[in-house]
């Protein structure tokens, strides 16, 4: 019985370990993203993302690549609270370790909103924490004011 004690007391730090590892989802990558941004902490944004990963916006005009370094810079020189970034709606798929964030958003500079659309995010599982690897926008061209009840309804009728 001691035996079966000592198994399950040494088995604990496996079990801890695992729950730590399961308890973190790759929305919570994004959420922390966009934590960063409000508090002005351009640190935090490079913590969650692989070094060199690339940041593309889809435009009527092209595609344009940026290194997400350039984000995370820009996010430095913001006081906090500066800039917010909401996002709704969000869906993820998830195999093993890659999962994609689908994130559609309303960001706001000085209490005005400034743009709109969805982000897509791509991750990988690395030592137990979701690393951004790619990221990628487009805008959306209408109202941002209305933004988000008219991305709700685009499926409907």
């Amino acid at each position: 019985m001691a035996g079966k004690h000592l198994l399950a007391i040494l088995a604990l730090p496996l079990i801890a370990n695992s729950a730590v590892a399961q308890s973190e989802a790759p929305e919570d990558t994004i959420a922390a993203l966009f934590d960063a941004m409000r508090a002005g902490d351009g640190d935090a944004v490079r913590n969650r993302v692989r070094t060199g990963a690339t940041l593309e916006r889809a435009t009527s005009e092209g595609v344009r690549d940026l290194p997400f370094e350039d984000w995370a810079s820009w996010i430095d020189t913001l006081e906090s609270g500066q800039a917010d970034e909401q996002i709704f709606e969000v869906e993820v798929r998830q195999f093993g370790n890659l999962a994609s964030v689908w994130a559609p958003f309303v960001i706001s500079l000085d209490d005005e909103i400034r743009g709109c659309g969805v982000n897509h995010f791509t991750l990988a599982l690395e030592e137990d924490l979701w690393i951004v690897t790619h990221g990628s926008d487009t805008p959306y061209d209408g109202d941002c004011e209305t933004f988000q009840q008219v991305y709700k309804e685009r499926d409907a009728g």
